[in-house]
């Protein structure tokens, strides 16, 4: 059986004021200690075959994400500075983020079940030029969040 956490959605950032909203999921036959063991890694992010070029983190312990934790994450094609602000070991981490005007929400959420865990990975944006990226973005933001599950899954094997 599944049981789901909710994401605490801040109202800035919450799908219904966003222009752009992509949520992505997968069951995972993996216990939710080791997926979320590689997803709090952030710096290790890269070598994982992901998009992700480069994460640095610029406080905290350096090597894993916590809440408050600030860290730069460059894209293929932009870098944001994030702040987690949501973490509940084993169960949901969130962060918000910023490039130039665009401000970005994203989540992460494991659910618990009988055989391992369910990912769940939504993200918003909104301002910037997403009045107009909305129309293609989310399928490109979609292929790259499908990606990273599929990694987060080999990487906690």
């Amino acid at each position: 059986m599944l049981k789901e956490t909710k994401i605490n959605w801040p109202d800035y950032y919450h799908p219904r004021n966003a222009q752009i909203h992509v949520k992505n999921a997968v069951p995972n036959k993996v216990p939710a200690e080791r997926v979320w063991a590689c997803l709090i890694k952030a710096p290790c992010w890269p070598t994982w075959k992901n998009k992700a070029t480069s994460v640095q983190l610029l406080n905290g312990n350096g090597l894993e994400l916590e809440k408050g934790t600030v860290f730069l994450w460059k894209t293929k094609k932009l870098q944001f500075e994030c702040t987690v602000v949501e973490f509940v070991p084993n169960k949901k981490i969130a962060w918000k983020g910023k490039s130039g005007s665009i401000d970005m929400y994203h989540a992460w959420k494991l659910g618990c079940q009988a055989d391992g865990c369910s990912i769940i990975t939504e993200t918003t944006q909104r301002n910037g030029i997403s009045w107009l990226t909305k129309f293609f973005l989310p399928k490109q933001i979609n292929s790259y969040h499908k990606h990273w599950l599929e990694e987060l899954q080999q990487q906690a094997r």
